[in-house]
């Protein structure tokens, strides 16, 4: 123990205080002669020293009747500080959840944990919050206050879907749904889920929120998210599926030449065959044949085959894939890139929001006026002329935001498109037309671990190595 220099020293009594001055201890020197030492002379030693509170006067007087001497006893013993603890959550639900795709040894997909996210039913508890744990103060041998460290109380939980009692304590699900907790925000994301198959007997499927199908999607019906995603567990047949995000086939689709995809989102399945498929995310896959597809982004196939066979795709971006067409020589096009002269859409992009907001200024000044002309006389003619104006106001305001969007989508697309390359990473066989940013070849013999890249008002073609 260390003690500081905080002692007093009489004839034979020596006291010292622990460094925190939570501990006081005395020793009694053996007398040399027959001076006795008494109660009185430990409690004026200790006085001296500044020990005021915590002394046990049993201890003295053990000392006293034992002749304890030449040796530290604490006699004196502060009320330690405690410290409170935090507010903290406790979540009755996985927190923890992975809705990547696994990769499996063959390098191919599987989508079948894919959507595993937690469900919920309205009135579940979701979440406890537990408040910090009040401190309290301790008190030091010389009487002195030893401050406790405060717990934190934490902030309420911010999302959508579920209530707050009115102590913020219990939370819990507004209605039925998947609930996250990501980037510190409590979600419930109402879903749709049908347990069966979607067929002529259920008929077409509409909601506005994630839609999870645990069966099959059969041939004639439209399956429509407006605002969110589509799952589904079992094949798709000559069917439509519409979603403002994502859609996740953890099977396939077999389109028969009807099949059609369009997503806000990405696209991913085991296999698409002889469907259409329109996306603005990445369209992912195992094996790709007789398929039209069109991505916004990247075209991935992957797997043990990760083949590409006939149709036509289309990617602003990447296409990789280990074999393309086959030895048969079907015709597979294969496009990277834009097809369009994007500086030319640019430009007149741009022209057509300079003038929208000439337009803009010119309908804003003619408020202003019409305004100032109401302040001095308010006719029924000047107000219907301020609301005819206000009409083509929002009208303008309409249109400029709509030229931004799209300019910001082209700039966009640019930026993409001078990425554009395609990938083989086995074989690329004969009858498959390739195009980058408009340029075309024709693959007249097989090549293998390649690469395609647009060079100038070319197409160059480089090995990659295995």
């Amino acid at each position: 123990m260390q003690e500081n220099n905080l002692e007093k020293d009489t004839i034979n009594i020596r006291v010292t205080v622990s460094d925190n001055g939570t501990a006081a201890y005395i020793c009694i020197r053996r007398p040399e002669d027959q001076q006795e030492c008494t109660m009185e002379s430990l409690l004026a030693s200790a006085r001296e020293a500044g020990v005021v509170y915590g002394i046990n006067e049993e201890v003295l007087k053990t000392i006293l009747a034992k002749k304890v001497f030449d040796k530290n006893v604490k006699f004196a013993q502060g009320t330690p500080a405690v410290d409170g603890e935090d507010g903290w959550f406790e979540f009755f639900f996985d927190t923890q959840i992975d809705t990547k795709p696994k990769i499996l040894k063959d390098g191919s997909v599987d989508y079948s944990e894919y959507g595993s996210v937690p469900a919920v039913v309205q009135g579940q508890r979701l979440v406890t919050y537990h408040p910090p744990v009040p401190c309290k103060n301790g008190v030091n041998v010389h009487g002195g206050s030893i401050l406790a460290k405060k717990g934190k109380d934490l902030a309420k939980l911010k999302g959508k879907g579920f209530t707050i009692d009115e102590k913020g304590i219990n939370y819990t699900a507004k209605y039925d749904g998947k609930v996250t907790f990501i980037d510190k925000r409590l979600v419930i994301d109402n879903e749709l889920v049908i347990e069966g198959d979607v067929t002529y007997n259920t008929g077409d499927i509409e909601f506005q929120n994630d839609i999870h199908i645990r069966g099959n999607v059969c041939t004639g019906v439209c399956v429509t998210s407006q605002k969110g995603s589509i799952i589904v567990d079992g094949y798709v047949e000559q069917a439509a599926l519409y979603a403002k995000k994502d859609v996740v086939l953890k099977n396939g689709m077999q389109g028969n030449g009807k099949g059609k995809i369009e997503a806000g989102g990405d696209v991913k399945g085991k296999f698409f065959e002889q469907a259409h498929i329109v996306c603005k995310g990445d369209v992912q896959a195992n094996a790709i044949m007789n398929t039209t597809i069109k991505s916004g982004q990247d075209i991935i196939v992957s797997g043990k085959y990760g083949v590409i066979v006939g149709g036509s795709v289309s990617a602003l971006r990447y296409i990789r894939a280990n074999i393309i067409g086959n030895m048969s020589e079907v015709r597979t096009e294969i496009k990277a890139g834009a097809d369009g002269d994007l500086f030319a859409l640019l430009s007149q992009c741009e022209r057509n929001k300079d003038e929208s907001e000439k337009a803009l200024r010119d309908v804003t000044s003619a408020l202003e006026k019409i305004k100032l002309a109401m302040e001095r006389l308010n006719t029924p003619d000047l107000n219907k002329k301020r609301m005819q104006l206000m009409r083509i106001k929002i009208e303008c305001d309409t249109k400029v935001n709509e030229l931004e969007k799209r300019l910001q989508e082209i700039l966009d697309q640019m930026s993409k498109s001078n990425l554009a390359k395609i990938t083989i990473n086995k074989v690329v066989n004969p009858g498959t037309a390739i195009s980058i940013n408009g340029v075309k070849t024709m693959v007249t013999e097989e090549n293998h671990h390649v690469e395609y890249a647009r060079r100038g008002t070319g197409i160059i073609v480089y090995n990659i190595g295995e």
